[in-house]
């Protein structure tokens, strides 16, 4: 039976796996405002550490374990604006909730003051303990899923630096075939060049002993076979910086910036890293048609393609043949309407119905342990959406897999965000 899925993403939250207490700082010079809002704050069930000044309100900071900062603005030695300053200065803390407490009348220059200095609340006293306790459950909510974003992100960096370790061997064997007779070639030329010198410093000596020379080295026929050399030496050597420019653009991690790519320029540009792993398996079909799409990352989809080519790779890995047969693995480009469309399809050990519906969460996966993160579906599907694509699947278990991408060729309006 052919079971077809389609991706949900969904970033997951570890909000259920029983985290620690978040511990709050409060930074005030008055031990009766620092008994209330550790009276607040205990209540509301937090851990609360206490600072008499802002000094060692920084210190209690340094020694880690703060998930949020409560600061008075009136202080002696340091106030509450110049100690957030200084907390915003060190780059472990420059994104760390911090909350203005003031016994002043409203003054709007002082809660800009107090903005400006890097805080994220500026509330006056007294505080109702219910909007303290507020303020500051939206504070680490949103500090928290600020780092599940990033804890995503490097995954997913991580994860595309993984998939280009399944195809390294056929890189570098990619990168040593042209090397070698660039190599080789440098070193005849480097012959004729002691040849064509051996004959100017026969010339110098007399014609005589030039055209002798010349007969003996045999010019004509190496100034003919000087030209092959070269032309093959500078084929040799674009393959090679082709090869590390892809490899560049894999590996780097930076914004998904909105342009025109084609399909399948981004499935040649992969298989020009993945031929040689791919060939070794398989045998490798392409059919790449144009499939232009005038807005779209380009990055993003070289990593997509790379994912779902190595997941193909891992496929047929898993399902044995007969002597004699073959695996096959299928790229396919084309425009279809109003969509761009790519196929992946291997012949490899399918995907069972009960994982089909699973396989684009973030983290689901099914492989053992140490071979990825579950992340590389997931990452594909999200590059999907944000060309307002979708990503479908058609698998039968035991005989192979097909994915199929759509993307409008018009493709988003908006710019995507940096952290996209």
């Amino acid at each position: 039976m052919t079971v077809q899925g389609r991706y949900d993403f969904q970033v997951p939250s570890w909000a259920d796996e029983a985290p620690r207490k978040k511990c709050v700082l409060v930074i005030d010079d008055d031990p009766s405002n620092l008994k209330v809002m550790k009276g607040f704050l205990t209540m509301d069930g937090y851990d609360v550490a206490m600072a008499e000044s802002g000094s060692a309100g920084l210190a209690r900071l340094a020694a880690g374990g703060i998930d949020l900062v409560v600061l008075d603005v009136r202080m002696p030695e340091m106030d509450g604006y110049e100690v957030c300053r200084r907390i915003r200065q060190d780059s472990a803390h420059s994104r760390l909730p911090v909350i203005f407490l003031t016994a002043d009348q409203a003054d709007e220059k002082r809660e800009l003051l107090g903005l400006d200095a890097g805080g994220d609340e500026y509330l006056h006293k007294p505080i109702s303990r219910r909007v303290l306790a507020a303020r500051v459950r939206n504070l680490l909510r949103l500090a928290d899923a600020e780092r599940e974003h990033q804890l995503v992100q490097q995954m997913a960096h991580s994860e595309k630096l993984a998939a280009l370790g399944q195809v390294a061997a056929g890189v570098a064997h990619e990168v040593n075939n042209p090397l070698a007779f660039v190599l080789s070639n440098l070193d005849s030329l480097r012959a004729y060049f002691e040849d064509l010198k051996a004959v100017l410093n026969a010339w110098h000596d007399s014609p005589e002993a030039g055209r002798d020379m010349e007969e003996k080295v045999d010019v004509a026929q190496l100034l003919a076979d000087i030209t092959p050399l070269l032309d093959e030496t500078v084929h040799g050597g674009r393959r090679v910086r082709a090869i590390v420019q892809e490899l560049k653009s894999f590996s780097r991690n930076e914004h998904a910036l909105l342009e025109q790519v084609d399909l399948a320029d981004i499935a040649r540009s992969t298989l020009l890293l993945t031929e040689r792993e791919l060939s070794a398996k398989a045998q490798l079909v392409r059919e790449l048609n144009p499939a232009k799409v005038e807005r779209a990352p380009r990055q993003k989809l070289h990593q997509m393609v790379l994912n779902l080519v190595v997941n193909a790779m891992q496929a047929v890995d898993s399902r044995p043949l007969p002597p004699g047969e073959r695996h096959a693995i299928r790229l396919v480009t084309r425009t279809v309407g109003d969509q761009a469309e790519l196929e992946v399809t291997d012949t490899g050990c399918g995907i069972p119905e009960e994982n089909l519906k699973r396989i684009f969460e973030p983290f689901f996966t099914t492989k053992p342990v140490g071979v990825g993160t579950g992340l590389g579906l997931s990452v594909c599907a999200l590059a999907v959406e944000r060309t307002g694509g979708a990503i479908e699947v058609t698998s039968k278990p035991g005989e192979g897999t097909t994915f199929t991408v759509r993307i409008p060729v018009v493709g988003p309006v908006e710019p995507l965000t940096p952290d996209d």
